[in-house]
């Protein structure tokens, strides 16, 4: 049961949304090989489409076909160290942004290898700080980024700045990007760690993130989205909880005009559950080769395979189409958006080349440094 008639959807613009979806889903699908066939970003009526051009950057609402998601959960989650390191570089993950952001903060060139010990941290061994603060110094100099360029982080660096100014007892100590490091190795012992590794359901996560200072909305919900995928946690992205980001809020505001927003939340639930028959998913084809994801021994990183739209993807999707519209008139705005793609080897499968823009929520706003 809903609590607003979410049937009263604007029906010309949910054949926008399908359409979007479908030529992001083609997309994927040839960046990826999975098909073989030429791209053209034509609108639903055959016009040329700035905002679906072919490397405009948008998040594919399939989880599996998330690089950085399909990183945590297949090489930082596999990685020979503790539960709790595994945690705090998921969290990094996300909290700098940057594709490549934990080989800038260890220094290493080895994507499979680069990963922070926050045990050492925890146990304040300040020479291991002081390598990881010249590693970040070292990658500015070589204009290597560790944030992404599309988030604002101001929440975040303020509240790890906050953190270090009282650990150091220094009212006046500036910010520097190592204080995040710093900071999430706090969560050891200030009980995050262990009530996460607790939690059951991904709401459960994102209210445990959401205690702590400087974490909002967007970096509750995406936080506990990101941590998910690592196969320590109990929580699924699945689960039935979302925090509409502003690109989300943006598309279910034109939707649904006169959905009182305490219930937008019920909006992509709605969507979600009815992708079908709403039309939303019309003529869209997941593909088989984004289904799962193999792991060693056999297993799946999944419980089940992806073969529909989950609660965390269609938030992402709605943010996704949310950005479309506002930009796709423009093809300045658009331009700002595209990643430069390049072959890779094996290793680097789950980086692409120069990708540093990251958007779960709409802020196309730059962050200023």
């Amino acid at each position: 049961m809903y609590n607003y008639d979410w049937w009263s959807y604007d029906k010309d613009i949910m054949k926008d949304f399908n359409h979007f979806l479908k030529k992001i889903n083609t997309r994927a699908c040839i960046n990826y090989g999975f098909i073989d066939e030429e791209y053209k970003n034509l609108n639903r009526h055959g016009e040329l489409d700035h905002g679906l051009g072919r490397n405009v950057e948008y998040f594919h609402p399939t989880i599996t076909l998330d690089d950085r998601m399909r990183y945590i959960g297949t090489v930082i989650a596999q990685h020979d160290m503790s539960d709790f390191s595994i945690l705090g570089n998921g969290i990094i993950s996300h909290f700098y942004g940057a594709r490549g952001c934990h080989m800038a903060v260890t220094g290493s060139n080895d994507p499979n290898d680069c990963f922070v010990d926050f045990d050492r941290l925890a146990e304040n061994d300040k020479d291991y700080l002081q390598h990881l603060r010249n590693n970040i110094d070292n990658a500015k100099r070589l204009k290597k980024p560790i944030w992404g360029t599309t988030e604002l982080h101001t929440s975040i660096q303020a509240a790890s700045r906050n953190y270090c100014r009282e650990k150091y007892d220094d009212a006046n100590r500036l910010f520097h990007p190592v204080d995040v490091v710093d900071w999430v190795a706090s969560f050891r012992d200030n009980g995050t760690y262990e009530e996460l590794f607790a939690a059951d359901h991904i709401g459960q996560a994102y209210k445990i993130l959401r205690k702590l200072p400087g974490i909002g909305e967007y970096y509750g919900f995406h936080g506990a989205a990101s941590t998910s995928v690592l196969p320590q946690m109990k929580y699924y992205h699945d689960d039935k909880f979302v925090a509409p980001g502003p690109g989300a809020v943006y598309t279910i505001g034109l939707m649904w005009p006169k959905a009182p927003k305490k219930y937008y939340a019920e909006a992509i639930y709605f969507l979600r559950e009815n992708s079908d028959e709403i039309g939303l998913t019309e003529d869209v084809s997941f593909h088989p080769g984004a289904y799962n994801i193999d792991m060693p021994g056999g297993k799946k990183l999944f419980r089940e395979d992806q073969k529909t739209l989950k609660y965390y993807g269609t938030e992402v999707l709605s943010c996704q189409f949310g950005i479309y519209l506002q930009i796709r008139e423009d093809a300045n705005m658009c331009a700002k958006r595209q990643v430069s793609r390049a072959t890779v080897p094996v290793s680097y499968t789950h980086l692409r080349a120069h990708d540093t823009r990251e958007d779960r929520g709409f802020a196309l706003r730059r962050v200023k440094k």
